[in-house]
């Protein structure tokens, strides 16, 4: 008879006078006869991750060259080439956000809501109306994973002049209940792994938690087939490569006594690139053990003021270089800060994409993530033609190759500093054709409000 491990099997061992316990991933002694699902009916996992930063695009170096399949990535694109099979990206689509107040109503693109509470406090100030579409997807999934979302941050850099809550969060549950974004690594590691593995601070624990461990993998793998070692032997070694990395930069963030802290440079002066690998990171291995499926990423608040010191030719704040003719040329700041962000999101891609499920397919076959700004042009606050890059396949849900989904093609006539155009349809459509890869019933998103931002038509085209 056919022995069977439970889908939330744990390797547990004493550590530091108290027990570690390490996830598994999927293992085919998890799996029915015909390997095809879990064996206690479990469906197969599919994860969502929303990606931000601020500031807007810069359209004419953006928006991919080409419709439909046959389409290019543009000079700021090329670097997600080694992804590209995995993107639909939708360009020419109207944020249908009923206010504008600056950044603000940029932010609809992730819940289809016009802001509440416009003007009602200091500065530029509002609240959004409404859930944002990570939400949604962790009430579509509920009980399905220990850890319903995560939600990061990669700058601590917050604007100057706006207030509430609308340009501080992501993720919001819905009004007045942002998730607010964890942007230390090590806060990060708790809130994802503390309840298995202990406080990481405590100084006995500084043990290789696999160390404590060996005897029960010498118990498992006599269970186990020769795949599932090869798998269980990979997985441990991830988890040996994590350790290392966190090791690594403790000295450089930890802010004795409070590790909450972590991630502590001066704001000009952040470890971006090193911050983001250690969050991407942090992502794949939770969604390798199902300890979530969702995960929002906010790598720079819009309108805030720092200045990227990791981007060739930085002078300054970002958001003013948004604002900025000269930095806008080939070759300026913005113009290499546009690639930045598109390096830092592709290694997210790229280790999704290099991470192997149980079926032979990987992390980002598995995963939707969209990514998108507080504007489209930044140097005007545009929310027409905003853009949003969708990558993954949503397990089958979007096509695969992607296109390039444009209704409107960008005007001859448009420069820096002036509006964009032309646009139609509602940028809604795109996040209601998400929502439907985790429910199917799901038949709108936003508000209801006649000629509002929210949706009841899921834009097919990008959909499989």
């Amino acid at each position: 008879m056919r022995k069977y491990l439970e889908r939330r099997t744990f390797l547990r061992g004493i550590l530091g006078g108290g027990v570690a316990s390490v996830a598994l991933p999927p293992l085919d002694a998890m799996l029915n006869l015909e390997q095809t699902a879990y064996a206690d009916g479990t469906p197969d996992p599919v994860r969502l991750i929303t990606w931000f930063y601020g500031d807007g695009f810069m359209l004419r170096s953006f928006e991919p060259i080409g419709v439909g399949a046959d389409w290019q990535l543009n000079t700021h694109m090329e670097p997600l080439a080694g992804v590209k099979d995995y993107l639909n990206v939708v360009t020419g689509v109207q944020n249908r956000c009923q206010q504008q107040i600056t950044h603000h109503e940029g932010m609809t693109v992730f819940n289809g809501y016009t802001m509440a509470d416009i003007g009602e406090g200091q500065g530029f100030f509002s609240n959004p109306a409404g859930p944002t579409i990570d939400h949604l997807v962790s009430e579509a999934l509920a009980g399905q994973t220990p850890i319903s979302g995560i939600h990061l941050g990669i700058s601590k850099a917050q604007s100057p002049a706006d207030y509430g809550w609308t340009m501080h969060a992501l993720s919001h549950r819905g009004y007045l209940q942002p998730n607010e974004p964890i942007t230390s690594p090590s806060a990060a590691w708790q809130a994802l792994f503390g309840a298995l593995s202990g406080s990481k601070d405590d100084s006995e624990l500084r043990l290789s938690i696999l160390d404590s461990i060996k005897g029960d993998v010498a118990t498992l793998e006599s269970k186990l087939g020769a795949a599932d070692k090869i798998r269980l032997e990979a997985h441990l070694d991830s988890i040996a490569a994590l350790e290392a990395k966190l090791a690594v930069v403790d000295p450089l963030c930890a802010i004795p006594p409070d590790p909450m802290f972590e991630n502590s440079e001066a704001i000009n002066n952040e470890l971006l690139t090193q911050v983001n690998e250690m969050m991407s990171d942090l992502i794949i291995y939770a969604f390798s053990c199902d300890l979530t499926r969702v995960a929002t990423v906010m790598f720079l608040e819009g309108a805030a003021e720092p200045t990227l010191g990791e981007v060739e030719g930085a002078t300054g704040s970002w958001h003013v270089a948004s604002h900025s003719p000269g930095s806008w040329t080939e070759g300026s700041y913005f113009d290499h800060g546009q690639r930045y962000m598109m390096e830092r999101f592709g290694y997210l891609l790229e280790g999704l994409k290099n991470t192997v499920e149980i079926d032979d397919t990987n992390l980002l076959d598995n995963t939707m993530a969209l990514l998108s700004s507080d504007a489209s042009d930044g140097s005007t606050h545009a929310i027409s033609r905003q853009p949003m890059l969708i990558a993954g396949h949503g397990r089958g849900h979007l096509k695969h190759p992607g296109i390039h989904y444009q209704p409107e093609p960008l005007s001859d006539s448009y420069s820096y500093g002036s509006q964009p155009g032309p646009s139609s349809g509602n940028t809604s459509d795109v996040l209601l054709a998400l929502l439907q890869g985790f429910d199917p019933d799901a038949a709108w998103i936003g508000e209801e409000d006649e000629g509002g931002a929210g949706s009841g038509t899921p834009l097919t085209d990008i959909m499989a």
